[in-house]
């Protein structure tokens, strides 16, 4: 069965694990420091904290910005419930906008009228979609104007950048936000086994994700709260929290993987080329679409997102159902977050709220795309939706 995604590891990769393993530190060690020294030399961001997984990365970004019961979040329908949940979590309350068609990411048309229309956001999580940048400076500007940060959600856009202005930026620099997050979870560009960051430009933020992330203890004497004559202990817990450390071992792994990244997004990137040269006569008869990359951005693709057209003769289940029987596992991204029974029953949202994410999530499916596989895959792929679809 081929897979929608998997890691791809090197020897290396296993060397660096190992290496860790036979060293005094398996966790709080220098790999850690490693591992967040390459994300800022990558990305541009002046900060990077390392964590547990992409969940824990949002949850922490939302907590940093010590959001309230009276804030509320807006991130976008067409994403993992993480999204959304983070904010829920960290004591807000979240809402959505729609997405534009083409890219799938949000709309920042639609944003600006929800803040024009209601009470603006005190947090906006636009999501970089299957590794394309989101209208980043198009939502920075309206932050400006409106007061709310912003989070960008970079789990599937490590490697990513875009061109504003003729200026290319990537994706996590945080020239656009206020805080972004990354996942490396083993289906996207790289992988930690489990991990997650959060990089920003603000040392102030960058310290309170950094505290919050260690059970909200302090351990700079400087800052403590309390002055105990004699006191030998070298912290104090100043804020609840939980334990969302990554291990030397995760770090190990994901600083190996660094390494090899623009290698991954040349292989996706050719495997996109076959899909979109093979596929294209199906989009032009109708039977499925391709995904758009705007000229501004130059993505390292997570995700190659097709849609059943307007011609098609079958359904999505349908056509999932026949590409598992020839051996092809694909994957939904996604199922609108609003409309997940949590989303129903606690914020009242509906079928009809977001039309554009659900008329999408209603025709999406994700075909394998993964450093691993060859070209011939690739070939097999495309050709059985030939087939499939041309019946």
């Amino acid at each position: 069965m081929l897979p929608y995604s998997r890691q791809t590891i090197y020897p290396e990769d296993i060397d660096a694990v190992v290496r860790v393993l036979k060293s005094d530190w398996l966790t709080q060690g220098p790999a850690v420091h490693d591992f967040e020294t390459a994300l800022c030399q990558l990305t541009g961001a002046r900060h990077a904290v390392a964590v547990a997984n992409g969940t824990a990365a949002l949850y922490l970004a939302c907590r940093a910005l010590d959001l309230s019961p009276a804030d509320k979040g807006i991130t976008s329908p067409m994403s993992f419930a993480a999204s959304a949940s983070c904010m829920v979590l960290a004591g807000a309350g979240v809402d959505f906008v729609d997405i534009e068609a083409d890219t799938l990411c949000m709309d920042p048309g639609a944003l600006r009228a929800y803040c024009e229309q209601k009470q603006p956001p005190a947090v906006v999580i636009p999501i970089d979609f299957a590794g394309i940048s989101a209208r980043l400076p198009e939502i920075w500007k309206l932050s400006r104007k409106f007061g709310f940060k912003v989070i960008e959600d970079a789990a599937h856009a490590i490697g990513s950048s875009y061109c504003y202005d003729g200026e290319r930026f990537n994706c996590g620099q945080c020239a656009h936000s206020d805080l972004a997050t990354f996942s490396f979870h083993p289906v996207k560009n790289i992988t930690c086994a489990e991990g997650g960051a959060v990089t920003t430009n603000d040392p102030e933020l960058a310290e309170r994700v950094r505290h919050l992330a260690n059970h909200g203890v302090e351990k700079d004497a400087s800052r403590f709260q309390t002055r105990i004559p004699g006191r030998i202990w070298p912290y104090e817990v100043q804020d609840i929290s939980f334990n969302f450390r990554l291990s030397d071992l995760h770090a190990a792994l994901g600083k190996s993987q660094l390494s090899r990244l623009e290698k991954f997004k040349a292989k996706r990137a050719g495997l996109a080329r076959i899909y979109s040269e093979r596929l294209s006569a199906l989009e032009q008869a109708g039977l499925l679409r391709l995904p758009v990359l705007p000229e501004s951005c130059d993505p390292c693709l997570h995700l190659f997102v097709i849609r059943t057209g307007p011609e098609t003769k079958i359904t999505r289940q349908e056509l999932f159902e026949r590409l598992m029987e020839k051996g092809i596992r694909c994957q939904v991204h996604y199922w609108p977050i609003h409309l997940h029974p949590l989303f129903r029953k606690k914020y009242g949202f509906k079928e009809d709220d977001f039309p554009v994410a659900e008329e999408a999530a209603s025709h999406c499916l994700s075909i394998p795309l993964f450093p691993q596989m060859s070209k011939e895959d690739a070939i097999f792929v495309a050709d059985t939706l030939t087939e499939i679809l041309k019946e």
